[in-house]
């Protein structure tokens, strides 16, 4: 399938509901005052090195934010050093207009993240770990020819916008408390999300970025995005399934999720809802989680990371590392 070039809007004369190959440069979603703390807004990047798995998060959900950061020494991968803050009515963070232009910045009690986009996004950070070291530097994620924008109708005219890309180019270097990491050649992720989303909202989640395994594409940068329970479509397929490679954006089919009793122990099984297109194991080698219960806002996931192994279309994975989320909020 091939995706469209995407528009210049969100809406012209009507919401431009649809898949592109691109995101849209303008994503407003034409937001009521009356709706303004329904509006959700999210920014989500990682990078994988050989050594380190480095993630970090910018959430406006307008009566909070929230930010954080995240380190996996894949030496020794079983307890993430974090850094995670919320500040009410979401002070403190300062979100942009579109995944491709601006900036994103965070600062709260002697914490700094920054996220702008300058041909690519480049990813600054000065946080407190918990009972870790102070995590600085940074790193760049260099944009794809493609990528996957999808602007979705959630029903009672609640539009979604997110555009995602993975299998990305990734440098840069952090400094763990004394030690200084360069990431080298490394792979990344992003997620940028806006969506006036239901008071409930459920989803499961996996994406992944490194390199297939074998075969005559042995070696190729690879990257994954697949959800359910959220941009599904009448038949129960997610919109925003996507394989990316060398630059190339795929759209997948539906897939379902099968999930232990210890979602952050037990392995994954993701499997095509027909056919055979996706079929992943998925090996936790550690989690993340929250439980939040702040009455208007309520938060449950969690987030295993760790390998994935199997086949999307024709590429072979090969513990590949990544994560997996299982959330559902009241929000």
């Amino acid at each position: 399938m091939t995706l469209a070039a995407p528009p210049a809007t969100a809406w012209t004369r009507g919401w431009n509901f649809g898949r592109y190959a691109g995101p849209i440069p303008d994503p407003d979603l034409r937001v009521r005052l009356a709706e303004r703390f329904r509006l959700k807004e999210w920014f989500y990047g990682a990078v994988s090195s050989e050594r380190l798995f480095v993630a970090v998060g910018l959430v406006q959900l307008g009566y909070v934010a929230n930010a954080f950061a995240y380190v996996v020494d894949r030496e020794r991968p079983s307890r993430a050093m974090e850094y995670e803050a919320m500040s009410l009515l979401g002070r403190g963070l300062d979100f942009s207009k579109s995944s491709i232009a601006g900036s994103m910045e965070w600062r709260h009690r002697g914490a700094e993240i920054c996220v702008r986009f300058e041909r690519g996004w480049n990813v600054r950070l000065n946080v407190p770990l918990q009972s870790g070291p102070r995590l600085r530097g940074g790193f760049r994620l260099e944009p794809a020819e493609h990528s996957l924008a999808l602007l979705h109708d959630l029903g009672g005219g609640r539009p979604a916008y997110t555009h995602k890309s993975a299998g990305l180019r990734a440098t840069g270097s952090v400094q763990l408390g004394d030690e200084a990491i360069d990431l080298g050649d490394a792979n990344g992720l992003m997620d940028w999300t806006r969506s006036l989303a239901a008071r409930e909202t459920r989803w499961k989640w996996a994406s992944f970025s490194g390199l297939s395994s074998s075969g005559a594409g042995e070696g190729r940068r690879v990257g994954l995005n697949l959800s359910a329970e959220v941009y599904d479509d009448a038949a129960g397929d997610s919109r925003e399934n996507a394989l990316f490679v060398d630059g190339t954006v795929r759209p997948l089919g539906g897939v379902a999720f099968e999930i232990g009793r210890e979602p952050g122990v037990d392995d994954w099984r993701i499997r095509s809802r027909e056919g055979d297109e996706v079929s992943l194991d998925f090996r936790p080698l550690g989690a993340r989680a929250q439980h939040l219960d702040l009455h208007v806002l309520r938060s449950h996931f969690v987030q295993p990371y760790g390998l994935f192994r199997g086949r999307v279309g024709d590429v072979e994975i090969d513990d590949v590392f990544g994560i997996v989320e299982d959330h559902q909020s009241v929000w």
